[in-house]
């Protein structure tokens, strides 16, 4: 699971559903999503958008920019604040894996998520604080052990044979 820490005002409160459990959201506005789709929309009524410079024959078929992208952004899977930076001020750590949910309470300081990773989430402190510096996805290895299978370098087949051995019945 990815995860990232998000600017948030102070206060937040991600949106739940009607059974009260959190709404999966991209952290980008729906404003300036929807902006930038309307953009391309227009660029491609004219003829003008750069997939259909760039691939005149793939695009042809395509009236309109929707069938050739997608529909519209959904406002149901984005952020409909468009916070400013002195308004987004605290910090919130968000898994990825859908379109984003709360892992964490909001924090008014990078210092304050990263000792609650520690004492709360069961992070060392190096690997905490190397999260809030980056601000976004751990890398996979950080999820695996170090001696998972998924690590070695054994050809496939081997395993595999091996693997159907140990499970053969006995004669």
């Amino acid at each position: 699971m990815g995860r990232d820490i998000r600017k948030v005002p102070k206060g937040w409160e991600h949106p739940r559903d009607k059974n009260g459990k959190y709404k999966p959201m991209f952290n980008e506005a729906y404003e300036d999503v929807l902006e930038e789709w309307i953009k391309n929309h227009r660029l491609w009524q004219t003829g003008q958008h750069p997939n259909q410079l760039e691939h005149p024959e793939a695009t042809k078929e395509c009236k309109f920019f929707a069938q050739w992208s997608d529909n519209p952004p959904n406002i149901e899977f984005y952020n409909p604040n468009k916070w400013t930076a002195k308004e987004a001020t605290c910090y919130q750590m968000y898994e990825t894996a859908t379109e984003g949910t709360p892992l964490s309470p909001v924090f008014s300081t990078l210092r304050a998520l990263e000792n609650w990773l520690v004492q709360i989430y069961g992070y060392d402190r190096e690997r905490a604080r190397k999260f809030c510096e980056k601000g976004r996805d751990i890398p996979f290895g950080d999820y695996m052990p170090a001696n998972s299978p998924l690590f070695q370098t054994k050809d496939i087949k081997e395993v595999a044979v091996k693997k159907k051995q140990q499970h053969r019945p006995k004669r």
